[in-house]
């Protein structure tokens, strides 16, 4: 059984596109990124911005066995680029994390 969260935070005005650099920057950067994900037992993590009227948000999907444990291995910042990740986002985001009811998931079991 996996455990899912959606999330999301206000971006601060005018740092958006730091954020999707930061976000293609990961991409190129697959085999730390991938270390990370295979110590935190993370199975997915999405990223999406959306824009509403005149501000953004930033939301992150997270899939793992458990994702407290997964989010307690992140913050560890273990691998370099947790911490950069960490930096980035402190430095992009504004306010608190929120997140979203899960009321279902379903995975197909060829996955």
């Amino acid at each position: 059984m996996t455990d899912v969260k959606l999330s999301y935070c206000e971006v601060k005005p005018g740092k958006a596109e730091k954020l999707r650099s930061w976000y293609r920057e990961l991409q190129q950067r697959s085999d730390e990124v991938e270390e990370s994900l295979k110590h935190e037992k993370m199975f997915t993590e999405t990223a999406f911005i959306q824009e509403y009227r005149d501000d953004k948000f930033l939301f992150v999907y997270m899939e793992s066995e458990d994702i407290n444990e997964a989010e307690e291995a992140g913050n560890e910042e273990k691998f370099d680029i947790d911490e950069e990740h960490h930096e980035v986002l402190n430095n992009c985001l504004t306010g608190d994390w929120s997140t979203l009811e899960a009321i279902g998931h379903m995975t197909s079991p060829e996955r």
